[in-house]
């Protein structure tokens, strides 16, 4: 079928009254309960899986992208988007044969030893065969990965056809532009541009082989450079089977080997930021000594270190219930606007869903549902999820069913808690917290020196209400002069909270505790304050220096 006939077909499906009568009814009633609307929703959802299914692999795996998105759809839609299959006819050996002479000018039995016809796995963007080469004298087995013939022609035109008929469903649709679904086409077609680009999964398994190194790390194939291209990616055969063959074993080693999947990816999202995005059961290998082995990196994800840090922050405050720890994080993450009465009701709003979740013990809680409920959430305040974040969430979700297969006596939250703990702190401890401050030592030195004087002269200015910025002429000084107030207050909470804190550690010194790490915090905890503050202040004094010869200046000219 040609482009422009294929085109016409998609976008006469989608405004067909079969599915369109069906989305706008949808959008009409987005925000009812009741068991119609359940009906409809799985109805729709399940024409859109066999739309997906039949328009092939482009459409198929934006389907799977949207069955990540709680924040879009009811859990009606995603259940039916979930099952969506990409399974495919095996690729002509031809076609194979084909590419890989494009891509290195060989002919595929030139290069390799062997090469088995028949693939080890056959998916919509490539197939893996069995192959041989010779590393000096010895015959070493390789998996080649050869993606299909016209691949990114059909990529490129199907990610066309999908915005053409976004803007089509847009103009026709009151409502639909609130899901901001051209964004997340966009974000999708980065994904899966680079997903076709051999040469980007080949760079993935480079840094994730140099970054996790340590021993509970979990490993990956290493990567022939001299085999691999654009469009073909050699890799080190693994002796195992896929870990869906451990499930149904009578094994003590499974609870093992989950824990130590749930730990190598804490590691990986938290220590490095840096993860394997798709860990479903056909990409985790086991050897026969049961090593552990990570394939297909063509989808992976990246936490920035701010994201991380306010991830642990929701953790922190779920796990000892403090509402406030977990609203900071959502407006850190730049997710939230800071709205007194905005913030209020949302506190209000975590409160009851931390009242839902506490009452449970972790053996009956599932993260699938903890997570829908807190997207829920966040679309009935207007937030929109960075894809930063639904990655995350999406992979935190596979791991979940995988473990949950692997270990059914124990949910996964049971064997993810104390681990993710563990690290929590250990990234929260003193000594990682004093050496990412060593670079700074010298300003916070500096600081924490001329601060006594600069603070007394301040306090006793605020002692003698002299310590103004401007007189309140106009509304627009008014809350300039509002805003400089609260800065002050700011000052003054630091300097309390500090000295307060410091002085509960010091409390703290007849229990049996290691000295030089109170120290530390103490000494960590008072600079911050201290620094704080000072920040506050000076910006404070420029600003009354500025107001102040700011009027002096105009008086001049006036009088001129």
């Amino acid at each position: 079928m040609g482009y422009n006939k294929r085109k016409f077909e998609i976008i006469k499906e989608f405004l067909s009254p079969n599915l369109f009568l069906d989305i706008r009814k949808l959008l009409k009633n987005k925000n009812k309960d009741s068991s119609q609307i359940r009906d409809l929703e799985r109805e729709f959802g399940e024409k859109l899986r066999n739309l997906f299914e039949n328009l092939g692999p482009v459409f198929v795996k934006f389907g799977q992208l949207l069955s990540t998105r709680r924040d879009i759809f009811s859990e009606n839609i995603i259940s039916e988007l979930e099952k969506l299959q990409d399974d495919v006819k095996e690729e002509d050996f031809e076609n194979i044969k084909e590419v890989f002479y494009k891509e290195f000018s060989k002919d595929i039995y030139d290069v390799f030893d062997e090469f088995e016809k028949k693939p080890l796995a056959s998916g919509s963007i490539a197939q893996t065969h069995l192959a041989t080469i010779k590393v000096g004298s010895i015959d070493r087995k390789v998996v080649v990965k050869v993606q299909r013939k016209d691949l990114d022609k059909r990529v490129k035109e199907d990610l066309i056809i999908m915005k053409d008929l976004y803007k089509k469903l847009e103009s026709k649709l009151d409502g639909i532009e609130s899901f901001n679904f051209g964004e997340i086409i966009e974000e999708f077609s980065l994904s899966l541009n680079k997903e076709i680009d051999f040469e980007v999964e080949k760079n993935n398994i480079k840094k994730y082989m140099k970054l996790n190194v340590k021993e509970n790390d979990l490993l990956s194939p290493d990567v022939y450079d001299s085999y691999s291209s654009k469009k073909v990616l050699t890799l080190e055969y693994i002796e195992g089977k896929s870990i869906r063959s451990v499930f149904e074993k009578k094994s003590n080693k499974r609870k093992d080997m989950a824990q130590k999947i749930i730990e190598a990816y804490v590691n990986q999202m938290f220590t490095y930021g840096y993860f394997h995005a798709d860990p479903h059961p056909g990409n985790i290998f086991v050897d026969k000594d049961l090593n552990i082995y990570l394939l297909d990196f063509g989808i992976v994800g990246n936490l920035s270190e701010n994201y991380r840090y306010q991830i642990m922050k929701i953790f922190l405050g779920a796990s000892f219930g403090e509402v406030k720890l977990i609203t900071d994080a959502i407006i850190g993450m730049g997710l939230l606007e800071f709205d007194s009465k905005k913030i209020g009701d949302f506190e209000k709003r975590i409160q009851r869903l931390l009242d839902k979740y506490m009452v449970m013990s972790l053996n009956q809680m599932k993260l699938s549902d903890l997570i829908t409920d807190f997207y829920t959430l966040l679309v009935d305040y207007s937030i929109k999820i960075p894809s930063e974040l639904t990655n995350f969430a999406k992979t935190v979700l596979i791991l979940e069913g995988l473990i949950e297969k692997l270990v059914y006596k124990e949910s996964f939250l049971e064997l993810a808690l104390p681990i993710a703990k563990s690290m929590v702190f250990k990234i929260f401890s003193p000594d990682i917290l004093i050496n990412r401050l060593r670079p700074k030592m010298f300003d916070t030195y500096s600081l924490i020196k001329e601060f006594p004087q600069t603070s007394l002269n301040i306090l006793r200015q605020l002692a003698r209400g002299d310590f103004r910025i401007i007189d309140q002429k106009s509304e627009i000084e008014r809350k300039s002069y509002e805003k400089i107030e609260n800065q002050k207050s700011q000052a003054i909470v630091f300097l309390g909270v500090s000295i307060i804190v410091g002085f509960s550690l010091l409390s703290l010194s007849n229990l049996k505790l290691n000295q030089n790490i109170l120290k530390a915090i103490l000494i960590l905890i008072l600079s911050l304050g201290f620094f704080m503050a000072y920040i506050i202040i000076k910006n404070l004094y420029r600003k009354e220096w500025y107001e102040k010869n700011k009027r002096i200046w105009n008086r001049k000219i006036y009088h001129k």
